[in-house]
């Protein structure tokens, strides 16, 4: 938690998500001497005996006071905590469900694009990361049937992505969107070898879809299902899909691009353009 709308719509989703799964929340402000959200240094420097310590809680409950929904009440621990915010949310995540942030923060130091902090989490962190911002989609109220949507290539990220998305559709009783974008090789040859490539490649689309299917669900789930092939590239087929979706789910890392990056271009793509909230999946959830 920052005090920006980002981080607050962050903190309404997970106190929503917390309270379907009877589980309890914890709002973490992290602040350094060097790095510190602006709103408790303006407080802090303000007339007055303040402390930046006492600043940070302050700031810290009221947020949550204006993001909690009385009609789902959850256990909530506030902390506000002299460390880096990265370092702050490995170690509090390290054996959370999920970490929970904002799109963008107010930091100084953020990213043009995408704040630093949320860049750092998707990067570093072992559990599923959300990302939620404030001008998107996304509340238990506005629900209205819509999918939870993953994307899967046969990854052992997507499969991960797969199961974890599945469980939360049951959580949400929301059908389940399973897509698996495809691209045909570039087409050199006559207009019969065409056509025949085209629906090799489709075919070989298909095998992996079911196979992930198969992998990924294989102790079966009570969902409503729907599989769909998309022709595009892997971020563009996503994003048009997750166009009614209530959530969109990844893998960090698919078998696109280079093997060795921690979070894949398509990943990347979804979390910055995605209108809905977006979670991505670490290879292995420990």
């Amino acid at each position: 938690m920052d005090g920006s709308r980002d981080a607050d719509a962050a903190l309404r989703w997970a106190g929503e998500e917390a309270w379907l799964r009877r589980d309890h929340l914890e709002a973490i402000l992290a602040w350094t001497p060097d790095d510190c959200p602006r709103e408790v240094l303006d407080r802090a420097y303000a007339p007055g005996p303040h402390t930046i310590e006492e600043t940070a809680l302050e700031l810290l409950r009221e947020c949550v006071q204006r993001t909690e929904d009385p009609r789902r009440p959850v256990p909530v621990t506030e902390r506000a905590v002299y460390a880096d915010a990265v370092e702050a949310l490995m170690s509090a995540g390290a054996g959370a469900d999920m970490i929970v942030v904002g799109y963008r923060g107010t930091s100084r130091l953020r990213r043009y694009l995408l704040g630093s902090v949320s860049v750092a989490c998707l990067h570093q962190a072992t559990r599923p990361v959300v990302v939620v911002r404030a001008d998107g989609r996304g509340g238990a109220d506005d629900d209205s049937g819509r999918p939870v949507l993953v994307g899967v290539d046969g990854s052992a990220a997507s499969l991960a992505a797969l199961r974890w998305a599945a469980e939360q559709a049951a959580l949400h009783a929301a059908p389940l969107r399973v897509v698996h974008a495809w691209q045909a090789a570039p087409l050199l040859h006559s207009g019969h070898r065409i056509a025949r490539d085209r629906e090799a490649f489709e075919q070989a689309a298909y095998a992996v879809l079911d196979e992930c299917m198969a992998k990924g669900l294989a102790g079966g789930v009570d969902v409503n299902l729907d599989t769909r092939l998309a022709l595009g590239g892997a971020a563009q087929s996503l994003l048009a899909a997750a166009a009614d979706a209530l959530l969109l789910v990844l893998g960090a890392r698919g078998l696109g691009g280079f093997a060795g990056l921690l979070l894949g271009s398509a990943a990347y793509q979804c979390v910055h353009h995605a209108r809905c909230p977006v979670a991505v999946i670490p290879d292995a959830i420990r």
